[in-house]
């Protein structure tokens, strides 16, 4: 009886040992990576003139990657390191409106053909609510001014828009969130792309002729913390204290999986979370801009933004309040901080009681103007009259402009100028004073009880003013303060 026992307890170790080394190689326990390419490159895809192609995905350890596409005879091939990720890159190409495709091939799988590829320009669109923003009336939003006309008129097969899913990781994603894709701009697609960003691209390509891509990757409410690299975070002093849980996510998640592609260029609309920072957002946008200039590795890329419309975001309708003025000044600094930067003026376009003004179409063309003049070499007006000077004659100020700012002074339709100018007299307080148009100059005259001589002018420096000042491109003047 004893010696059947031990037989038994045997065979059981035997069997026991048989099953562990069993499991510990069966293949089906191992998840194989899958043969893909990247999320962002998709059929319908604007790919960057100009400049090289980067091809990267996933497959199996040590698979032979095969690349072939349709305006260059050589075929690529890469092959996948030991975490199964395999990336080349395609040698630079000019423009080609024509449709394109890119075959990516393995030994043994079904290949991947990507069809209807553009070869034009790429922009990145990022940015908080006013860049989500649709041209078409989709909840919470209620759509473009005109925004039915819009959608029936926008036929440009030449746009492709791609719109990233929000996406926000707290560490660095190589993948964007699945589901996005490239859409082909057509009155069945245009309703829910960025509305700033159709206006964009739609003026670039009208002007250009050329294929324009535009990625939009922005998230209601964000703040600036939240697009921003970690090493951004380290490029001034100050700027490690507002580090917080949140900070990166949405570069972690949205433009992170981003960084392989050659681009143009960005434009940016955000701040109107971050309004009660003012004095630290020109070092927060900064570091942004920089920071991404760095991951994307193709030198000072343009990055234009747009400055936050009037609003009143008290709603107590106190016309008296500043404190959106002062981020609007800060804002402005930005152009200073950075080479190769512009800000699109919007003093015009705001809605009082909206905080998400309908009136997208000049903002996307500014956008544009400050592309086509500073990247495309355009002679063209690309900013509104901006204040550079102020001369004192008794009871008035001649405000001078920026050369070539002001050319053409006039009010929106002629009306009578909106008369947002105040005075300071030596007794340092604000009084507001009365303007008229002389040439590419400006008169302001004090009130009678103003105490001379002048020191200082404010221009449209309160929450909400709704400018109507502009020069012979439409542009409206800048808002400004002397003292």
């Amino acid at each position: 009886m004893r010696i059947k026992l031990l037989l038994l307890i045997f065979c059981s170790i035997i069997v026991l040992q048989g099953c562990s080394k069993k499991q510990g190689i069966e293949p089906s326990n191992i998840t194989p990576i899958a043969f893909s390419l990247s999320s962002v490159l998709q059929s319908n895809m604007v790919i960057q003139r100009d400049k090289p192609f980067t091809i990267w995905g996933t497959a199996k350890a040590a698979d032979k990657v095969a690349i072939n596409v349709s305006w260059n005879q050589t075929t690529f091939y890469s092959s996948a390191d030991p975490d199964g990720n395999w990336v080349l890159t395609i040698p630079a190409t000019p423009v080609n409106s024509n449709p394109q495709t890119v075959t990516a091939a393995i030994e043994g799988e079904i290949p991947i053909v990507l069809t209807n590829i553009l070869i034009g320009d790429v922009w990145i669109c990022s940015g908080q609510s006013n860049m989500v923003m649709p041209v078409d009336a989709i909840s919470p939003f209620i759509g473009v001014a005109n925004y039915q006309q819009e959608i029936a008129n926008a036929n440009y097969p030449q746009i492709r828009a791609f719109t990233a899913g929000v996406n926000s990781r707290v560490n660095i994603s190589s993948t964007l969130l699945s589901g996005s894709k490239w859409d082909v701009c057509s009155p069945a697609t245009v309703g829910a792309i960025s509305a700033v960003s159709y206006f964009f691209a739609r003026k670039l390509n009208t002007e250009l002729n050329i294929p324009i891509g535009i990625i939009i990757a922005s998230v209601n409410n964000s703040i600036c913390e939240q697009w921003m690299n970690s090493a951004a975070f380290q490029s001034d002093l100050t700027l490690p204290a507002l580090y917080a849980i949140n900070s990166g996510e949405y570069y972690n998640g949205m433009i992170a999986p981003l960084i392989n592609l050659s681009v143009k260029g960005f434009i940016w609309y955000q701040g109107e979370s971050n309004e009660n920072e003012p004095a630290i957002y020109p070092k927060l946008n900064s570091a942004l801009i920089n920071g991404w200039r760095a991951v994307f590795k193709q030198g000072a890329l343009p990055f234009y933004y747009v400055q936050v419309a009037p609003f009143d975001a008290t709603g107590n309708n106190d016309a008296t309040l500043d404190n959106v003025a002062v981020f609007r000044e800060e804002q402005a600094l930005i152009r200073g901080n950075v080479t190769n930067s512009g800000m699109a003026v919007t003093m015009d376009v705001g809605e009082i009681h909206n905080h998400h003004p309908q009136n997208k179409k000049p903002v996307g063309e500014r956008l544009a103007l400050l592309a086509l003049k500073n990247d495309y070499n355009k002679n063209i007006i690309a900013n509104g009259p901006t204040y550079a000077s102020f001369t004192v004659n008794n009871n008035t100020a001649t405000l001078s402009f920026i050369n070539g700012t002001a050319d053409g002074l006039t009010t929106i339709g002629n009306a009578p100028l909106n008369q947002y100018f105040f005075v300071e007299g030596t007794d340092q307080v604000l009084r507001q004073g009365y303007a008229t148009i002389s040439g590419s100059h400006i008169i302001v005259t004090a009130p009678a009880d103003t105490p001379l001589p002048i020191q200082a002018i404010r221009y449209a420096f309160t929450d909400f003013p709704i400018t109507n000042i502009q020069n012979s491109a439409g542009l409206p003047m800048e808002p400004f303060r002397t003292d």
